[in-house]
């Protein structure tokens, strides 16, 4: 399972990073086409949603893998030792819940995107949306770890 956590961490980070640099050089070639140029790259809009879309599931999964997310770690610190296991222990919980509902709503508008394609691209819709229910299990992934650490 270890093995596993590694592979998955190294992956999702370097895609993470892919996402960005595919983001900025899709942008910079959008703003070149349309003020240099005086004509639009009509694809490069379709791009930058889709890499930012992934970029946002992938990298709150990440974030949840870190212990990034939002936490009142100065509450926690003041309460005492056998609460604080407890409280602890809320976090990644409630992550489950939420990435749970996350993935069943996203694979449901998957599901529904299946026969939509994009304007330009033609890409199917589902790839795009297949970023909620991807993020969702890494999250799901993720937290259970940190769960069954504490």
């Amino acid at each position: 399972m270890r093995i596993l956590r590694r592979v998955l961490d190294g992956g999702v980070e370097w895609l993470c990073i892919l996402l960005l640099a595919v983001i900025t050089i899709d942008l910079l070639a959008g703003v070149y086409s349309r003020y240099v140029l005086g004509r639009t790259f009509v694809w490069y809009d379709e791009v930058a949603r889709a890499s930012f879309m992934w970029l946002v599931f992938l990298g709150a999964a990440l974030a949840v893998r870190r212990g990034a997310h939002f936490g009142l770690h100065v509450l926690i610190e003041l309460l005492p030792p056998h609460l604080k296991r407890t409280v602890l222990l809320v976090t990644p919980a409630t992550i489950i819940v939420f990435s749970t509902a996350l993935l069943v709503l996203g694979w449901q508008l998957m599901q529904h995107g299946a026969t939509q394609t994009t304007a330009v691209m033609a890409m199917p819709v589902s790839w795009i949306y297949a970023s909620m229910p991807a993020g969702a299990a890494l999250m799901i992934f993720y937290s259970a770890f940190i769960f069954f650490e504490k």
